[in-house]
């Protein structure tokens, strides 16, 4: 099977919902599995003949006739599955399985990097035993390729197919030599994991950033999940955010990492009440230099908007606490002033007056 249909597998696995080609009545043919009927290639070889000669030609014959119905099988398999592809079936991974289970089988090479591309694929669509068949014939080829890359293509086929905990006891596996592959891809699935509100999930998870804390000494996980937990909606997930600070007292410290990323998403979507409360946990945990970082992108957010009335009193509260802006920031909140001055109009009639009044 050639990289391009593999492509078009990708891109075209969700547009259609049946099965067409002959591949159909291939697997009806062998039920669950691909495998030649038996009798059909296997057949004994028998002896027509009592002469040796004619016994060891009609070995070669048969063996010659059984070679020739494998080959002859096996690339009406795959010519079956080259057809079906362009059915554009949603079962198209099914049918990539039975073409490498045949190649499996009659020890046919596939390209290495043909495989690779089929890993991708079935991580992509969950499908675990396209997984083990690629496992199987990198074995059998003597390819090489990391066991860390192989598991983190079946944590994601885990991940597709809802089995949040497989998925994390992958990451777990890896997590003291792969750290940084773990972090880098946590952040979203914990994010989903939260937003979705599966109850079981978030248990799980937590599970798992507690495990990874307990046992190397890394916040960063339920740092994330900690970020996740505050910055939501529910007012019970920021009652789980203020739970994981009270179990943690060394959680604060991960935090305060993290405070720049979330002032800035905080920001970028109005969230000002969630700034106000990011503030007041800074200064309660005495964390003076995140709560800096806020104070001046919150001037920075409302001199964008040119809002006097804020930067002022923000320039007030950060000389207060001691808590300085920038220079800059400084010159931008004077020329704001300046050029937001109103001179009110003299009425000189009235000034008249009471200068009469006056004397």
């Amino acid at each position: 099977m050639s990289i391009v249909c593999a492509k078009r597998i990708g891109n075209n696995y969700q547009k259609h919902k049946t099965i067409g080609g002959a591949i159909i009545k291939l697997i009806a043919s062998n039920s669950t599995t691909a495998e030649p009927k038996k009798g059909t290639l296997n057949k004994p070889t028998k002896n027509y003949h009592v002469d040796a000669f004619d016994a060891f030609t009609n070995v070669l014959i048969q063996e010659k006739t059984n070679k020739w119905k494998t080959s002859t099988l096996f690339n009406k398999c795959k010519t079956e599955i080259k057809a079906d592809i362009l059915s554009e079936s949603s079962n198209q991974t099914n049918n990539l399985v039975i073409y490498l289970k045949k190649c499996l089988e009659n020890n046919v090479k596939v390209e290495e990097r043909t495989l690779r591309k089929y890993l991708i694929i079935f991580s992509k669509y969950g499908c675990i035993n396209g997984l083990i068949t690629i496992e199987k014939l990198y074995n059998m080829y003597n390819y090489s390729i990391e066991e860390s890359n192989l598991r983190i293509h079946y944590a994601e086929a885990y991940w597709v197919n809802g089995d949040i905990l497989k998925m994390l006891e992958v990451f777990e596996w890896f997590y003291p030599t792969h750290s940084f592959k773990i972090t880098c891809i946590l952040d979203p699935i914990v994010y989903c994991i939260v937003k979705s509100k599966g109850g079981a999930s978030v248990v799980l998870i937590s599970k798992f950033v507690f495990s990874i804390a307990h046992k190397y000494g890394d916040f960063y996980p339920m740092c994330v999940l900690w970020k996740n937990f505050f910055m939501s909606e529910l007012f019970d997930d920021n009652l789980e955010a203020e739970k994981l600070l009270k179990k943690n007292s060394k959680l604060i410290d991960s935090i305060q990492y993290v405070v720049p990323i979330i002032t800035r998403d905080l920001l970028r979507i109005d969230k000002i009440d969630h700034i106000y409360q990011l503030m007041t946990l800074m200064l309660k945990h005495n964390q003076t230099k995140s709560y800096q970082w806020i104070l001046r992108n919150l001037f920075d957010y409302y001199y964008v908007k040119h809002n006097v009335k804020q930067c002022t009193e923000i320039m007030k509260h950060s000389l207060e606490i001691n808590v300085p802006l920038t220079d800059l920031q400084h010159s931008q909140l004077i020329n704001m002033l300046l050029h937001n001055k109103k001179f009110q109009h003299i009425n000189k009639d009235v000034t008249a007056t009471i200068f009469k009044l006056m004397f």
